[in-house]
Parts: C-alpha cells; structure tokens; sequence
C-alpha cells in the first residue's frame, strides 16, 4: 500500500521541522521545502528560491497528498516595521502556492498555518474561530488575507484546504519571543531584566508537539472544505506566571521588571475555545509545566 505523502514548506523552521519529525515518526513519507539548505537528510527535500519558478517545478513533477505551509514570516514586530515582507511572505506565497495547486496538483490538499493575530484584541473570552476578526498588526491582517485566499480556492476551483490558527506555540528549539528573549538577557549575566508590558497580560500556550498532533487529526478527520480551527491549550496563563514558572525550572533567580509598555500589535489578553478541534478527538497531552520543563532543559544546553 503506498505510503500517505505530504511536503512542508518552511520546513527548516521551529514549526516545520517539528512537524517533519512528527510525520516520519508516523510513517508517512515526508518531503521539504526551504529557502535554506535542508537541515534533516531523512526527507527529500527541495530548495526554494523565491525569485524562480521553484514551487512550479517541485508540483508539476512530484504528487503530494497534503501540502502544509509553516513557512512566512513569524515575527509580529517586523511586520510592523516591514510590512511589505510580511505581506510577500505570509499572503503573497500562500496565493503562489494555491495557484501553483491549482493549475499542477488540485487533488492534493492544503493545510494553511494562519494565526490567532487576526483576532486582535478579542471582545470577549474564550475566543472562538467565529468571534470578530479585528487584526491590530499587519502580521495578523496578513494571515487573514491568505485565508481568505483559501477560501477563494476552495470556493472557485474546488482546491480542498484546512486552516489553523494556532495561540502562543512554544517548545524547545524556538529562539524567539518571551521565553528566548527572557533566556538571553539572564545569559548576559543581569541581575535584573526588563520586559514589555505589566506581566498581567495572558496567553495560551500550545506545546509544539501538541500542535503537530493537531494538525495530524486535522488531516485525517475533517472534511478539508475551508474550515477553521483554533489550535491551543484553551488555558489562560499570565506573562508574569510564565516567566516566573521559566526561571523557576531554570534555577534562575533575577528581578523581573516590566516596564507598563504596550508593544505595538500584540494582544492583551487570550484564551481560545477549542471545541472545535476536541470534536476531532484533539486533547493536549503536555500540560504547561511539563513543557516549561521541556524548554528550561533545552535551554540550559544553549
């Protein structure tokens, strides 16, 4: 029996390797896409140069069940001061890609890594994937934009697709936001360190390896007619608590000052309802301190 086949594009990123990790584990034979040098040689893997016909070339000559795009533009803050980047990376590439399925490859199916950013600030809590859409970042104008792009394809020309969007993804090898940026500044030795905001501010947190498990029984279980699912732990944890939990598991002790500033784009407060993904059997097996755990270990090996 042939073996299930799906490409990841951006699969040298935090999501995208973890992800690849994820479906050789499961079976499945496992393709690529970067515009870096392949970093796992257990997959076939395809280099993207964005400024040729590449995505044309890898689905006009290789068949692919599902296709799932972590690649773009992850950073919030240089949309803000990029936004033109931001719109290439994270809408323009979804349009190619969709387009390239299109015309090469319709029957394979889509899965698009959109964001919790296009609700902005939610009016009410938790926020559930029919709330208002009301993006306060280019980055999360940007992912709405695609998917409205898949929904478009789906609609027009029958391209079959799911979209996630995932809360606050965390997990070892992922060297940005709070916890990264917490652990570099106690790298520099400081006895004191200094982050945005009050700490009162709340996300929710998402383990990687639950999201991957996610995305798997979105791929086997929903019909992949343009729906939507909110991706997370569906808990409410502070900044403060985070950071402080982080510090706790890396037997680190530094006085943590927030400086009351809001940073431009970034939410106050989050929480997501996942009934929708739970319908598909989706439970999240790492609960936060465990993957606290996870990441404190991993970093104390940087």
């Amino acid at each position: 029996m042939k073996k299930t086949s799906i490409l990841i594009l951006g699969s040298n990123g935090f999501i995208g390797s973890h992800l690849v990790d994820h479906f050789l584990n499961s079976g499945l034979t496992v393709s690529g896409c970067d515009v870096t040098d392949s970093i796992n040689p257990a997959i076939a893997f395809y280099k993207l140069n964005t400024q040729s016909s590449a995505l044309e070339n890898i689905f006009n000559v290789q068949r692919f069940d599902y296709c799932i795009n972590a690649a773009g533009n992850g950073n919030l803050n240089q949309s803000i001061s990029d936004p033109e980047f931001d719109f290439n990376t994270n809408t323009q590439f979804t349009f190619q890609i969709l387009e390239k399925l299109r015309v090469f490859s319709p029957e394979c199916k889509y899965l698009h890594i959109s964001s919790a950013a296009v609700y902005g600030n939610p009016q009410s809590l938790p926020v559930a994937e029919n709330s208002i859409i009301n993006p306060i970042s280019p980055y999360g104008w940007h992912k709405y934009l695609s998917e409205l792009l898949c929904k478009e394809y789906y609609t027009l020309y029958g391209i079959r697709s799911a979209i996630i969007r995932p809360f606050s993804v965390y997990g070892p090898g992922l060297k940005k936001q709070i916890f990264w940026d917490v652990f570099e500044k106690i790298k520099s030795n400081q006895s004191e360190i200094e982050l945005w905001g009050t700490g009162e501010e709340t996300r929710d947190f998402i383990y990687i390896d639950d999201l991957c498990a996610a995305i798997h029984l979105i791929i086997n279980n929903s019909s992949m007619s343009g729906d939507i699912f909110n991706v997370s732990s569906g808990n409410m944890t502070t900044i403060a608590d985070a950071v402080n939990l982080l510090l706790y598991k890396m037997k680190t002790s530094v006085n943590v000052q927030f400086n009351g500033k809001v940073r431009a784009g970034n939410p106050d407060k989050w929480q997501a309802d996942i009934k929708k993904i739970n319908a598909l059997g989706f439970l999240p097996s790492v609960n936060f301190e465990q993957g606290i755990s996870k990441v404190a270990e991993w970093l104390m090996k940087q």
